[in-house]
């Protein structure tokens, strides 16, 4: 059983997602309809290039000065103690419901995601999802290389546009919908063809993944995981 819990292995979470699709060198690992209760168990490998973080701790300082009555300012020991174990991964975890994750660190810990929810950080360990509602929606996703590469995140509360980092992104969405006229299916990576503006169209609120070639923006991760937090998407629970 310690092996088990030791060994970084990416077939731990294809298997236990439940559906794996691949195209365009990159892997989403998928879940569409979770029943109230599933887990999910996962332990990838680190990525080929580690990023550190090392802004961090004055990203969360000037954070909280801007937000001195915010929700990251209230768990301030909190969120350090949980950031000492923030590594930037290539894959990107989205979430279409609520999952509570847990990790062996911080172990009296965990965290809540909800519709809307995104991390690019590694979660440290082995680690369980477990999906706090039916109908659990969940992707895992990144490049066949391991490498963490650029990543943005769109999340769309109705039809909308937004201009893609460039040709050659890959998008991942959350739900079905429509990328101008072309319908793009649940999980599937679709590869961006044009720099202006795309339109697409919803019918329920989507997350959607865009990975782009280049350098990870890490301090980006750090400041759109607090905002996250403020939004209430995140939520960090005594275990």
């Amino acid at each position: 059983m310690q092996e088990l819990a030791t060994t970084q292995d990416s077939r731990i979470a294809q298997y236990s997602f439940g559906r794996s699709i691949s195209q365009f060198g990159l892997t989403v690992y998928s879940c569409t309809s979770a029943r109230e209760g599933k887990k999910i168990f996962g332990n990838d490998p680190d990525p080929v290039k580690e990023y550190v973080l090392d802004s961090q701790t004055e990203l969360v300082k000037a954070h909280i000065a801007a937000n001195p009555n915010g929700k990251v300012a209230a768990m301030k020991d909190i969120i350090e103690e949980i950031g000492i174990y923030n590594q930037v991964h290539y894959r990107t975890v989205a979430f279409g419901s609520t999952w509570k994750s847990d990790s062996l660190k911080p172990a009296h810990l965990s965290i809540i995601y909800h519709n809307g929810a995104y991390t690019h950080m590694r979660m440290p360990g082995f680690n369980r999802l477990t999906s706090m509602e039916a109908g659990g929606v969940v992707t895992c996703s990144g490049f066949d290389t391991k490498e963490a590469t650029g990543r943005k995140v769109h999340f769309l509360q109705e039809s909308d546009s937004f201009t893609p980092q460039g040709v050659g992104s890959i998008i991942v969405p959350m739900h079905d919908c429509w990328y101008h006229q072309q319908k793009l299916i649940q999980h599937f990576p679709f590869p961006i063809s044009e720099t202006d503006a795309v339109q697409i169209t919803v019918d329920k609120p989507t997350v959607i993944v865009e990975f782009y070639q280049g350098e990870p923006d890490v301090e980006s991760f750090t400041t759109t995981w607090m905002e996250q937090i403020e939004q209430g998407l995140i939520e960090i629970v005594n275990r």
